[in-house]
């Protein structure tokens, strides 16, 4: 996806949020996911004690100062020292088949030579395994999913 889609598809999100706001009377809004952070704040003027009216309510006034979009930076690339990034393009697998137990998981222990994943490239199984031993602090992959040349798939610390 290109940066001009991604932008009118957070522009879209935001919107909604906006929606949600007016449509629920909220004073606030906030939602974080794993790319971008949203808050939204409503400028009505809030009374001490809540108090039903009859008749409109007032929309909210929001502006774009009100609206804070942030990127979440990665937290780990393909240059830290216990990353381990892909050597093939390819299809990674979490676990040795379908069903079965994955080779590691978040915060799992490993030891050098250890299998964290397969990935299929041209009808061939290549084991990945660990260059170091330690705990997993992130899966940058998900099973079954295609991956790229040097893509970061895990990072041992």
């Amino acid at each position: 996806m290109n940066k001009k889609n991604s932008h009118k598809e957070n522009l879209n999100i935001v919107q909604d949020f906006v929606d949600i706001v007016n449509k629920n009377d909220l004073s606030e809004l906030e939602y974080e996911s794993e790319h971008f952070k949203i808050k939204i704040k409503n400028n009505m003027n809030n009374s001490p004690s809540p108090q039903k009216t009859i008749g409109k309510t007032p929309k909210a006034n929001i502006s774009e100062n009100n609206i804070k979009i942030e990127e979440k930076p990665e937290k780990f690339n393909n240059k830290h020292p216990g990353a381990v990034n892909s050597p093939m393009v390819g299809t990674a697998y979490s676990s040795p088949e379908p069903g079965k137990e994955t080779f590691i998981k978040l915060n799992s222990s490993v030891s050098i030579g250890d299998t964290l994943l397969i990935i299929e490239a041209m009808k061939v199984m290549n084991s990945i395994t660990a260059h170091k031993s330690g705990k997993i602090v992130h899966i940058g992959f998900e099973d079954g999913q295609p991956i790229e040349f040097n893509q970061l798939l895990v990072v041992i610390e």
